[in-house]
């Protein structure tokens, strides 16, 4: 109806994968997390989901065998930082 070569993959549910590669391997609990959609996957092929750690964070992307990536996110994860005190206190790291 749209013009597009077959059926779109809901943006909400390429960011929940991005979101859960977080989860499963950063090994903390995720502070914030933004997400943009930039282009449109289908269902006629297979797509990719892939990151970086770094910063504190990770950069994720969602990629579907074009040069384009279809859509990107960025997010902090929370780190223990341990005190002179011995307790262990919440910090962010950006």
């Amino acid at each position: 109806m749209e013009g597009y070569p077959g059926l779109v993959v809901h943006g909400p549910l390429t960011a929940v994968l991005l979101m859960d590669l977080v989860r499963r391997h950063a090994g903390r609990p995720v502070r914030t997390f933004g997400f943009r959609a930039r282009a449109p996957l289908f269902d006629l092929a297979p797509f990719r989901v892939s990151g970086v750690p770094g910063g504190g964070g990770a950069r994720v992307n969602a990629d579907q065998c074009r040069a384009v990536s279809a859509a990107s996110a960025s997010c902090r994860v929370i780190i223990r930082v341990i005190g002179s005190s011995g307790e262990g206190r919440k910090s962010q790291r950006s």
